[in-house]
């Protein structure tokens, strides 16, 4: 505004009698700029009412000819609107015409000559209409703001934590973390035994990483650890939390006979709290790739059923019609061929699509999800299931019951697509720290990678994930056996032969 009438003012030549009264309204403007542009945000919605009166008492009270000038009384308005609303609008409005009207006052008491001031009732009425405007408008972008706010610190934070998942030595793998931050407290002190304990409930906790047994009494002090978010020093044994600010998510377990000096537990500490910050992104990175593979996996269900699934069924119709109006016997018997591979894939199909969307929930433990499944299969391809589950101490960690669930699909399907089984066994051990998964058949063995297939070496990443190992072997009595053991062996379940391997006869 004060550039339109900086040259209105050198378009009539008058600059020389309101040349002051422009430097004095830039001044103003500048002062209420300052306070406009507050780093912190708490603009105050004076400012431009402060700023509207003094414009027109500088108008009011000179006698210079300052029509040129009058069109920066909408400014403060107009501010006003963007920034506060429209109540201050209309504040700014008027109290800018009771300060004209006053400036009016005061020059006919002087005997100044005041008649040329009636032409700033329209640039007054026009702030006022063009500052509501403004308000209406402001309130809207303020409103598609805040709705668009949420999506916008998540993108800034997906943003940010891509940066640091590419340039990060360990990435944002929350097993890799966690094992840098075990492996390098082992290489600052020496230690009989360590652990990395995390919180995964209320009053849960999962023992990711660990070297020698890890006791109950090693649980309990990792608890009271977390609870109160400060170190435990014991007899041989040292509790160091893991925190971000206040939040405390877990523990690191340090165990040897000799005692603690202050400079180790300090230095240990200083460890904690720079790799606590890294871990802790890892494992809310762990969560959001969760969440976005779950909606993968239902994406892919959805349009495998609405696309190729009922192409290929209608395709299947084809094969019927063919079959129904062919004289060819040879034809026909292509037909009805056809029309059983049709139907054999649109089965394959329909599996996917149950193996995409099963999943966990929150009621639901492995075990639970794993009979269900089985159930399917068995319905679908006539197997012979064979269930053991011998779950006891607390439930396993939502991590490792996904990783176990997709291992175990796999191994299951693979069970019913390539090895010709009858029998199919399924056994599940845990005892709340460690689990031994075992899925066993009498199928045709020699299970091995293939090219092009991805399946073995996906579900040993999974078991590699969960800190356990895993194996495939013959069945001693034909087939094969996949096992994913915890590699805490110390609190393993009970490495038995059971009964229930007995050779099946054909």
């Amino acid at each position: 505004m004060l550039a339109v009438a900086a040259g209105q003012v050198l378009a009539v030549g008058s600059l020389d009698s309101v040349g002051i009264l422009l430097l004095s309204l830039v001044l103003v403007a500048s002062v209420a700029c300052v306070f406009e542009l507050d780093p912190v945000g708490a603009q105050s919605p004076w400012t431009p009412v402060a700023e509207g009166v003094l414009a027109a008492i500088l108008m009011g009270t000179t006698q210079a000819p300052v029509v040129p000038l009058l069109i920066y009384l909408v400014a403060p308005p107009v501010i006003a609107g963007l920034r506060h609303g429209w109540v201050t609008t209309a504040n700014t409005a008027l109290a800018s015409g009771a300060a004209m009207l006053g400036a009016w006052g005061a020059a006919d008491a002087l005997g100044n000559q005041g008649s040329q001031m009636s032409a700033s009732l329209p640039w007054l009425a026009f702030g006022l209409g063009a500052g509501l405007m403004a308000s209406w408008l402001g309130r809207s972008v303020r409103q598609m703001e805040d709705s668009q706010a949420p999506y916008a610190a998540a993108h800034h934070l997906v943003s940010q934590l891509h940066t640091l998942a590419t340039r990060m030595p360990v990435g944002l793998d929350a097993l890799s973390v966690a094992r840098t931050l075990h492996d390098e407290a082992r290489l600052t002190v020496t230690v009989e035994r360590s652990a990395l304990i995390l919180k995964t409930g209320d009053d849960t906790f999962d023992t990711v990483v660990a070297e020698g047994p890890v006791t109950d009494a090693d649980e309990k002090t990792a608890s009271i650890c977390v609870w109160t978010g400060r170190p435990r020093v014991g007899k041989g044994l040292v509790a160091l939390p893991l925190r971000v600010g206040e939040h405390c998510f877990g523990a690191l377990l340090l165990a040897r006979t000799a005692t603690w000096s202050k400079a180790e537990l300090s230095d240990l500490q200083a460890l904690a709290d720079t790799q606590a910050v890294r871990l802790d992104t890892a494992l809310l990175f762990d969560d959001v790739r969760s969440m976005a593979t779950s909606e993968e996996r239902n994406r892919l269900a959805r349009d495998i059923h609405d696309g190729v699934a009922q192409e290929i069924v209608s395709l299947g119709y084809l094969a019927d019609e063919i079959a129904d109006t062919s004289g060819d016997a040879s034809t026909r018997q292509l037909a009805d061929d056809l029309r059983a591979e049709i139907t054999r894939v649109v089965s394959e199909l329909r599996f996917s699509i149950f193996d995409l969307r099963h999943d966990l929930d929150e009621a639901s433990s492995v075990s639970g999800a794993l009979a269900e499944y089985v159930r399917e299969v068995s319905h679908q391809s006539g197997l012979r299931v064979h269930l053991l589950f011998d779950e006891r101490g607390p439930r396993l960690s939502q991590r490792v019951e996904q990783e176990l669930l997709r291992i175990g699909q796999e191994a299951i399907g693979n069970v019913r697509k390539h090895a010709r089984a009858i029998n199919l066994w399924v056994t599940l051990t845990s005892d709340g720290k460690c689990v031994r998964l075992v899925i066993e058949d009498d199928g045709v063995g020699a299970a091995v990678a293939r090219q092009g297939h991805y399946g073995l070496h996906t579900m040993r990443e999974r078991a590699e994930r969960i800190d356990a190992d895993f194996s495939i072997a013959p069945r001693p009595d034909g087939g094969t056996v996949v096992t994913v053991q915890s590699r805490n062996t110390s609190a393993s379940p009970e490495d038995s032969k059971d009964d229930h391997t007995r050779p099946a006869h054909r």
